[in-house]
């Protein structure tokens, strides 16, 4: 890379346009050229003069050592005290003048505890970042775990493993997937993420975003306003307000989705939080092939849920989720071609198991989700599952995205399974209520799916939980 080049992409770095094949390029070269390094510590230098000539602090001011020496001999001459004061007035000068010389680190982070972590620089050899800090072009990769992100602009993040981004420059990062909830200060309005599928511009607000391979990405807007575009197809945009969630259509459209602020941390955790639900999931290309697995002696069964969103063409109805059958092949029963629930993005079906002989709820040990279709995906899987104690609240279980068939019209059929467990033995304990929500299928139509049979297994819960 000739010197015009190299000047042009740490331009386009620090004016964050620089992206794919060419930040790739320009990484390799600042690991290989002492010089091409040496060139990117100059315009960082500049950069950060700019910004703090922009809120009042010229870098480039600078004292002359020899006024300095010539301000102090005539102040020799004076008494004691003055003199002292003098000297320590110049100290603190000097001490004020470094400190502007050595700007904050463009972002900084913590971990807790059990959080597993890989961070790479554009910098590397003598160069290298060191500590729990980022600068642009930083990559850091969360294995699992949680980190908090501080960025010298004042905005901050909660980030849940896995997660991986890469820091673009002060108020843009490209998050390539991850859960991570953002508050943004006003003197920070106009802070960027990137998803694969979607470009956020912060209007001063605190946010979420959810983005992971094979599933739509998703905003929520918790307080404020933020800016959306999407990346495909029509690069639709629209504004969202405090209290409004969309996830990015196929289509490069916008659609909408419920606001769920308990997807998101806001705080870093004091202890390791280890994961106790257990996902055992299984795909087949037959539809029929867990038609053996419906239950009909498990808690659900014969029990009609409250529901709202579902469609209801073509037979579909969500209470044929518990009756213990599977039911045949699409379009094989006249009148009924469904032969299970078909989903729309955001419909519920809310379960009421009572509170048990003892009135204390139910222990909960497993729950079994199957969904199948003979093509266009709708065999794959989304959900949210919550429970509420007697007279408690509603809080997150689980959330299922399992996508691995074809969405495609002609080869994407067959059927899906997934059976949620915990460690102890027990899912949750004291439980009256049971609540699903259906979420976003990638590519399916509609982003829907066709839920055939959803079992829970338990008993009366036996002692005070």
């Amino acid at each position: 890379m000739n010197p015009r080049e190299l000047e042009h992409h740490l331009q386009d770095l620090f004016d964050g346009r620089l992206e794919g094949e060419s930040f790739e390029h320009l990484q390799k070269v600042l690991r290989d050229d002492p010089a091409a390094r040496a060139a990117y510590r100059e315009h960082l230098h500049l950069q950060h003069a700019l910004e703090f000539r922009t809120k009042g602090v010229d870098l480039l001011n600078v004292v002359p050592m020899d006024l300095v020496v010539e301000r102090r001999r005539r102040r020799s001459m004076r008494i004691a005290g003055l003199a002292a004061a003098a000297v320590v007035t110049i100290g603190v000068l000097v001490m004020a003048l470094v400190a502007a010389r050595t700007p904050q680190p463009t972002l900084t982070f913590n971990t807790a505890p059990g959080t597993d972590i890989s961070i790479s620089h554009a910098l590397t050899g003598e160069d290298a970042l060191e500590g729990l800090v980022l600068e642009p072009g930083s990559r850091l990769k969360v294995l699992n775990g949680t980190v908090e992100l501080e960025f010298a602009s004042g905005v901050r993040g909660i980030v849940r493993g896995p997660a991986d981004l890469t820091l673009q420059r002060e108020d843009l990062l490209e998050l390539t997937n991850g859960t991570v909830w953002f508050e943004v200060p006003k003197k920070a309005v106009g802070f960027k993420v990137n998803t694969p599928d979607l470009v956020l511009t912060d209007l001063g607000t605190e946010f979420g975003i959810i983005s992971e391979a094979n599933f739509l990405d998703e905003v929520h807007v918790f307080d404020g306003k933020v800016e959306v575009r999407s990346r495909h197809g029509l690069k639709k945009k629209e504004l969202l307000k405090a209290g409004q969630a969309r996830y990015a259509g196929p289509a490069g459209r916008w659609k909408e989705t419920p606001v769920r602020r308990d997807h998101f941390l806001d705080e870093l955790p004091t202890k390791e939080i280890e994961p106790a639900v257990v996902s055992t999931e299984d795909s087949s290309g037959s539809q029929l092939a867990y038609a053996d697995d419906a239950s009909a002696s498990d808690l659900f069964h014969g029990l009609t849920p409250v529901t709202t969103g579902w469609y209801l063409n073509n037979g579909a109805h969500p209470k044929e989720l518990t009756d213990g059958i599977h039911g045949a092949g699409s379009n094989q029963v006249p009148g009924d071609p469904v032969q299970g629930a078909w989903t729309t993005v955001g419909a519920t079906a809310e379960y009421h198991l009572g509170k048990g002989a003892k009135g204390l709820g139910y222990d909960l040990t497993s729950i079994q989700s199957i969904a199948s279709w003979n093509g266009a995906g709708f065999g794959n899987q989304a959900w949210t599952v919550e429970v509420k104690p007697v007279g408690g609240d509603y809080r997150i279980l689980h959330t299922v995205n399992y996508h691995p068939l074809s969405s495609q019209p002609l080869d994407g059929g067959g059927a899906t399974k997934v059976v949620l467990t915990d460690k102890s033995g027990v899912l949750a304990s004291g439980i009256e209520s049971i609540k699903f929500t259906a979420s976003h299928v990638a590519g399916s139509v509609g982003n829907s799916f066709v839920w055939r049979e959803l079992d829970v297994f338990g008993g009366p819960t036996k002692r005070t939980p």
